[in-house]
C-alpha cells in the first residue's frame, strides 16, 4: 500500500476507490467495500469493458495491507480535455447503444444488462462530442 504514491498524484476519491492520476492512466484501487467481493468487480469490470470499450478497465495488480486487506488496483486510460456531460447527452448516447431509460435518473436497461449511476460526474463529454463513460455500475440482467 505504501507504493500506491508511486502510481501518480492522489485524485478524487470516493466511497470505493481512492484514484492516482498520471499523464496518460488514472489508477483505481478498491477498497471492496461496494463491490460484493472480487469476483462481482471484476464480472462489473468486464461487463463495463464490453459496454463502454472506449474507456475499458485493465487489471494492474493488488494493495493493502499484509494480513488484513486485499484492494485490486484497476488502470483506465485518462480522458484529457472533457468536461462532465448533461444528463440529456448521457440519455441520448445510451439509446443509440441500445439502452432505454428507467424511472431512475441514470439507470438503463436494454434486456440484457441493466446499467445505472450513468450521471454527469461519471461521463465526460470532449470538445467533438464524444462519450466517456468512465464509471457506472453494471450487471446482467437474470429477471
Amino acid at each position: 500500500m505504501d507504493k500506491v504514491f508511486d502510481l501518480g498524484e492522489p485524485g478524487p476519491c470516493g466511497n470505493e476507490n481512492d484514484t492516482y492520476v498520471s499523464n496518460e492512466t488514472i489508477y483505481k484501487v478498491n477498497n471492496l467495500l461496494n463491490a460484493g467481493g472480487i469476483y462481482n468487480l471484476f464480472e462489473k469490470i468486464l461487463l463495463h469493458n464490453q459496454i463502454f470499450p472506449n474507456t475499458s478497465y485493465k487489471f494492474y495488480g493488488f494493495a493493502g495491507y499484509d494480513g488484513r486487506s486485499v484492494c485490486p488496483v484497476l488502470e483506465q486510460e485518462r480522458v484529457c480535455n472533457a468536461k462532465p456531460a448533461t444528463q440529456i447527452m448521457i440519455d441520448t448516447y445510451m439509446s443509440a447503444l441500445g439502452f432505454s431509460k428507467e424511472d431512475e435518473i441514470g439507470r438503463f436497461s436494454n434486456g440484457t444488462y441493466i446499467v445505472w449511476d450513468v450521471v454527469p460526474r461519471n461521463v465526460l463529454v470532449d470538445a467533438d462530442g464524444d462519450m466517456y463513460v468512465i464509471d457506472a455500475e453494471i450487471k446482467r440482467n437474470y429477471g
